[in-house]
């Protein structure tokens, strides 16, 4: 597929940019750009919560549009709770997740290895902040991979919701629904409030990464400037070498990327006869220390507290020696970590001696 856009590309671009300017962000090209990122979010939720629950957990996107309260109440009647949703680093933004507390009890149930009856109550807050908190860490490095550049979740924080006093006008926000259903328990929706501010970024950053030409330009940035690029593109490029009136793009590509190089700059010829040596990986999530009684006292649904933070990487061990650290992530239903840094040739080597 071309980095260049065409000119009727620019042209639906441009008009769907300045529809969503008039009417509070609410067109077809806003949504184009926000539903894939909703989407990706579904398909990770699916993955983690279903891993945890050791159940089916589908999570199906069914909608991106301009809130509307009402629709979203008749599809989530119950009491609700909102959890806070939050990018801190590649996009930032927060992201509001509408469920009912009666899934939560279920989700919660379940990851204790329970049978999926509990009722809601406060004590499944922690958990269920626990539990997104490890669903946005895989939703990040997705959407990083997407994007093309590092991305990075908060915490999830968790608060009471309602539909009669919202927290955000309608107008202010974009709203996702999906469809939520847990194996033979649950039935339901969700809701996931997007508010302008972080759909604008979304839209700017899905409109940057599909054309760097257009980001070059700073399409999107102010109403001005799509005036000035509509102009430009419709007078003074007609008679440019781009051919019919096309625009000539290509002027504006970015130079290609350095080749990768390998992190190992040292003689070939003696590295190679290591190359097919076998070794032990270990990922190491953390320490405790626990008396024999604590240990004894252990029992299904125990939480054994580690000397690491949420959120803080994680060490990648080879051979008793931590040679990288990161992020801990779930892909096709397996956990794995993405490498964020690796420790210096020079640790290493020290490591050893």
């Amino acid at each position: 597929m071309s980095d260049y856009l065409s000119q009727d590309e620019i042209d639906s671009l441009l008009n769907g940019l300045s529809e969503g300017a008039g009417e509070g962000g609410a067109s077809d090209e806003r949504y184009k750009a926000i539903a894939p990122i909703f989407e990706l979010f579904c398909k990770q939720a699916s993955s983690v919560l279903g891993t945890a629950a050791a159940r089916a957990v589908d999570v199906v996107y069914e909608s991106c549009a301009k809130a509307d309260y009402n629709a979203a109440k008749g599809k989530l009647p119950g009491n609700l709770i909102a959890l806070t949703l939050s990018l801190v680093s590649g996009l930032e933004g927060d992201m509001y997740l509408i469920i009912d507390k009666k899934v939560v009890g279920v989700l919660v149930d379940l990851m204790m290895m329970g049978d999926g009856t509990a009722p809601y109550s406060d004590d499944a807050k922690d958990a269920i902040s626990e539990l997104f908190n490890q669903v946005m860490g895989a939703f990040s490095t997705a959407l990083g991979a997407d994007l093309g550049e590092s991305v990075s979740a908060g915490n999830v924080a968790v608060s009471e919701f309602g539909f009669a006093a919202p927290p955000f006008d309608a107008a202010s926000v974009d709203m996702g629904m999906a469809k939520f259903n847990v194996s033979g328990l649950v039935n339901s929706y969700i809701a996931v409030l997007i508010p302008n501010a972080f759909g604008d970024e979304i839209v700017a950053t899905k409109v940057s990464k599909s054309s760097p030409a257009m980001a070059d330009l700073n399409v999107g940035i102010s109403q001005s400037e799509m005036d000035a690029l509509t102009n430009m593109s419709m007078s003074n490029f007609g008679d440019s070498g781009g051919g019919g009136g096309s625009f000539g793009m290509s002027q504006f590509a970015p130079p290609p990327p350095p080749p990768r190089q390998s992190a190992y700059d040292g003689p070939r010829e003696n590295i190679d006869l290591l190359l097919d040596v076998e070794l032990d990986i270990n990922i190491e999530l953390g320490k405790s220390e626990l008396s024999i009684k604590r240990i004894l006292e252990l029992a299904p649904g125990s939480i054994v507290e580690l000397d690491k933070m949420a959120g803080e990487p994680v060490d990648l061990i080879v051979n008793n020696k931590v040679v990288a650290k990161g992020e801990v992530v779930v892909v096709d239903e397996n956990f794995g970590i993405r490498v964020v840094s690796l420790v210096s040739a020079e640790d290493r080597v020290k490591s050893l001696k």
